[in-house]
């Protein structure tokens, strides 16, 4: 009986002690409760990684045989250091890569921001962990990429600004009332529920072969917003455009059935 309660002692209790630490971590600093603070998130990471490794060296310890390797490995320290070092160099990197990251006051991201990293698609910033940062797509792809990779990028951040604008443009054909036509365009714009902002601009964008191309500005408070207020605004300008009898030029196909 005593062996066994020295064996729960030695091994399985330092586990055990570590599961509920982390268990309580989880549940006390969520992913949610963490939003906007990716320094905490990163810091929580660095503490669950610590009670792990701290509970595996407690267990380890009671082994006589790695006690006699740890001695050796102490007495070594030096040349033990370097091969640790070469062998985890890009775990390092991404760990301090993480560090500068998350710890910095002009951190140029933070957890829910949408931001593009070079040529990855952009996306959400989902988490940060010792080794990578975590994306979700528009389309719900979720991409790693290493913390050493993401500090040595060009960031771009689409959050950092209190609004959103995405371009819209419609076509109307050659003698059409162009002043008439930005105005309706404008009115629409500046209707919708979730346009923000001022009165847009209408601009004439190109003189195409079929028409003239005019362009505005959406301009929304939250870009998940943005892709359906331009939706909206692109279908009740066909309706106010047909009202109106303005034409939106469009290719034709006539098919002339001859007789010889």
């Amino acid at each position: 009986m005593t062996e066994v309660l020295n064996f729960f002692l030695k091994y399985c209790l330092p586990f055990i002690v570590a599961y509920l630490l982390n268990f309580l971590m989880n549940k006390f600093l969520s992913k949610e409760m963490l939003r906007g603070k990716i320094h905490l998130i990163f810091l929580k990471g660095i503490i669950i990684a610590v009670i792990w490794a701290a509970a595996a060296l407690t267990a380890l310890s009671g082994i006589p045989a790695f006690s006699k390797t740890w001695e050796t490995a102490v007495a070594s320290s030096g040349i033990a250091a370097v091969v640790l070092g070469l062998a985890a160099q890009s775990t390092l990197a991404n760990v301090f890569a993480g560090i500068a990251l998350s710890a910095s006051h002009s951190r140029p991201f933070d957890i829910g921001d949408r931001i593009m990293i070079n040529s990855y698609d952009p996306g959400f910033v989902e988490n940060i962990t010792l080794r990578h940062t975590v994306i979700k797509t528009y389309q719900n792809e979720i991409i790693y990429i290493p913390n050493s990779i993401v500090g040595a990028a060009t960031i771009v951040n689409y959050t950092q600004e209190k609004s959103f604008s995405y371009p819209i443009d419609i076509s109307v054909a050659y003698g059409t009332d162009m002043e008439r036509a930005k105005e309706i365009m404008a009115d629409v714009i500046t209707a919708h529920p979730k346009h923000c902002g001022s009165r847009p601009s209408v601009l004439c964008r190109s003189c195409d072969d079929s028409g003239v191309t005019l362009r505005a500005l959406m301009e929304t408070a939250d870009f998940k917003d943005n892709p359906i207020a331009c939706s909206d605004v692109r279908i009740e300008l066909m309706k106010r455009f047909s009202e109106e009898g303005i034409e939106i030029p469009y290719n034709k196909l006539v098919l002339i059935n001859g007789k010889e």
